[in-house]
């Protein structure tokens, strides 16, 4: 390299030094992507074609290592029934690759995941989110990280779906839960074309990567609790979806009925203390510009409230206790970790015994009502992501056919009533 570097170096000096500088504009242009090819493969039988095209999928690393469904010409127009926008029309860039993300792409994803053509409208608004600058999924997507994506569904389209929202909303027997949370996992993969080993370096990954979605019960949210959808700017009538970069599902336990009939009843929410302070010891100065979720059940939601507690008391009392020292916090000086995470000076300068908030704000505790009302077990939730990966709400659009769409759901209920 260096007789190179002496053959360049005046050539650099005259560059620098002598040539005038030239403004050069270039106009934008609008995000494009070929048309999805269609694909042929032959058998025998109908089984031996589909097993070609599985094991062709494999060794192009198109695949989350089940079984999928054909993306046929036939069966992907028909999930195309499922939004208004046009086949060509560019939800988002999912990265590492920068793939561009086309309703027609989403939908073949959608059909390999097993997807009805009326949960688009969801599919659609989780890739608007995920791949929103602000949820930083070229991280996400790559880091060592062992985080997941984590989709929450509020809103009437719960119902309309037959999105699980209460015992085990997050574990499987629905079709709407487990293939919408499958197909956004398809995306990333197949999109986004991210690999373990080639650009997703997560050293033990984490289960809930092949797709998560968990639902809202508005049924057993207490009276005069706001929805999420509500706390994140929307209204009551709309239905939403936000994505999460979960890391860990922690336990917490109503422990109410654990405390003698001494203690003061305010002690109810000192018990997720430990649990905040042990997610904020784990991420310390690397992540303190996110947010943290919370996922109570609906037993605990009803004690929380029955000692007058709402959702902004339970944020502002656990912003208040859950602070670790300075000098647990991070370095000192935080150099490039306030940088990256947006740590104001102040918290730099406090002593090793001041006690540091766990997130910016109150409000950046992320609550949400879900699950069955069972003995009050909840989880608190961590996020990862150095500062940069934020918790996002999209608005879900239904098309103009969503009676219709609605009506073809009929047969792909799941025959458990949990209320």
């Amino acid at each position: 390299m260096l007789p190179v570097a002496k053959l360049a170096r005046q050539e650099i000096i005259d560059g620098l030094t002598k040539e005038p500088a030239k403004k050069v504009v270039t106009k934008a242009q609008p995000l494009k992507a070929k048309s999805a090819a269609v694909l042929k493969f032959r058998g025998k039988t109908a089984n031996e074609a589909a097993e070609k095209m599985e094991k062709h999928f494999l060794a192009n690393k198109w695949s989350d290592g089940l079984p999928l469904v054909p993306p046929t010409p036939e069966a992907v127009n028909a999930m195309l029934k499922g939004t208004d926008l046009p086949r060509d029309y560019v939800v988002g860039v999912v990265d590492p690759k920068h793939g561009v993300a086309t309703v027609e792409k989403i939908a073949i994803n959608a059909v390999m995941a097993g997807a009805r053509p009326a949960y688009m409208p969801v599919i659609i608004a989780a890739v608007q989110a995920l791949t929103d600058p602000r949820f930083d999924l070229y991280g996400v997507q790559v880091t060592t990280g062992q985080n997941a994506p984590l989709v929450i569904v509020s809103g009437p389209i719960i119902d309309e779906l037959n999105i699980n929202y209460s015992f085990s909303t997050i574990g499987p027997g629905w079709r709407a839960n487990s293939t919408i949370g499958r197909a956004t996992r398809l995306v990333l993969i197949n999109i986004g074309q991210a690999w373990p080993g080639i650009n997703d370096m997560k050293d033990l990954g984490n289960p809930a990567k092949f797709g998560i979605v968990m639902a809202e019960n508005e049924r057993k949210t207490p009276q005069g609790w706001a929805t999420l959808r509500e706390r994140e700017g929307f209204s009551r009538q709309a239905s939403t979806v936000s994505v999460y970069a979960s890391q860990s599902y922690r336990q917490i336990h109503d422990s109410q009925k654990y405390l003698a009939s001494s203690k003061k009843p305010e002690r109810i929410v000192d018990p997720m203390i430990a649990r905040l302070m042990s997610n904020a010891l784990n991420s310390t100065a690397e992540q303190w510009g996110e947010e943290i979720v919370i996922a109570f059940s609906p037993v605990m939601a009803d004690n929380l409230k029955k000692f007058g507690y709402d959702v902004e008391k339970i944020q502002k009392e656990l912003y208040e206790k859950g602070r670790i020292p300075r000098g647990l916090f991070g370095p000192r000086p935080l150099g490039t970790y306030a940088f990256t995470s947006g740590i104001p000076k102040w918290i730099d300068d406090l002593p090793d015994d001041a006690l540091v908030p766990v997130v910016p704000k109150p409000e950046d505790i992320k609550i949400i009502v879900a699950g069955g009302p069972g003995s009050g077990v909840s989880f608190m939730i961590d996020s990862w992501g150095f500062g940069n990966s934020h918790f996002v709400t999209k608005e879900i659009k239904v098309p103009k056919n969503w009676n219709s769409l609605l009506k073809d759901l009929g047969g792909w209920e799941t025959p458990i009533d949990v209320k």
